[in-house]
């Protein structure tokens, strides 16, 4: 009958593209990998960072001193005091 095969070619037609769609799919899954690349700027920085955290030359005592003011909400900066030194106008 006309119908049956129209159907019969239909179904075939719809397998074969589903499995051409699937092995495609991994392919591409295959070939694609997620990468990440750093800029020399990064890694330079990612280099700085870390040799500024292994220092140990971080003055404790100060660094106590200001988080208790903090803390108390006694700490006080003049934005002078602050440009001055974002200038390097302090010692």
């Amino acid at each position: 009958m006309l119908i049956n095969n129209s159907m019969n070619s239909l179904a075939s037609l719809y397998s074969t593209n589903t499995a051409t769609r699937q092995a495609v799919r991994t392919q591409a899954a295959r070939s694609f990998k997620d990468e990440m690349v750093l800029s020399a700027e990064t890694r330079t920085f990612n280099e700085m960072l870390k040799k500024l955290r292994q220092e140990t030359d971080v003055r404790l005592d100060k660094v106590n001193e200001y988080s208790a003011q903090l803390a108390d909400g006694s700490y006080y900066a003049s934005s002078d005091d602050i440009a001055a030194s974002m200038l390097g106008l302090m010692h």
